[in-house]
């Protein structure tokens, strides 16, 4: 069994090997929007969660795309994360925000924050993994949430909502 100590660690090595390589923040993701930039799908990913359009997260995914989510399932195609995406964050319906991304190739790291639902204050909720294919779509993306925080209570009270 990996424990969160392990996972943690891994994650922290990750993270410091891609920040050696290129770290930029949110301002600047925004602006290398035109640049088809890795981290320009972890952009556009926040902006359709904050504008409540779950429907259309599907088609920042490769049709082969492979996506490992925060309930521990992994699931295939542009059609079965979109599905994935359009009920779970209709129940969780969170606004969220970068806090950082880290840009490295075709390699993207975003820091994620949530607005806590009871305080209204954002919190570090996930690190998120893009990998992107040459067309700007999301070929592989791994969620790491932050474990014993308010915001993955919200988020596995929504995931137990779903069928």
């Amino acid at each position: 069994m990996i424990s969160g100590k392990s996972i943690g660690a891994a994650l922290f090595v990750s993270i410091l090997g891609f920040a050696a390589c290129g770290l930029f923040d949110a301002a600047s993701a925004a602006a290398s929007a035109g640049g088809k930039g890795a981290c320009d799908a972890a952009v556009n990913y926040v902006r359709l969660i904050n504008a409540g359009d779950y429907g259309s997260i599907g088609k920042l995914f490769a049709a082969d795309a492979v996506y490992m989510g925060p309930d521990g399932k992994t699931r295939h195609g542009s059609q079965e994360i979109g599905d994935f995406y359009s009920e779970f964050l209709g129940i969780y319906r969170p606004q969220v925000k970068a806090a950082s991304y880290i840009e490295q190739g075709s390699e993207c790291l975003m820091e994620l924050d949530s607005k806590n639902k009871k305080s209204g204050k954002y919190v570090l909720t996930a690190i998120d993994h893009f990998t992107i294919d040459p067309e700007g779509k999301i070929s592989k993306f791994i969620v790491y949430v932050r474990p014993g925080s308010s915001s993955q209570q919200e988020l596995n009270a929504a995931l137990a909502k779903m069928h």
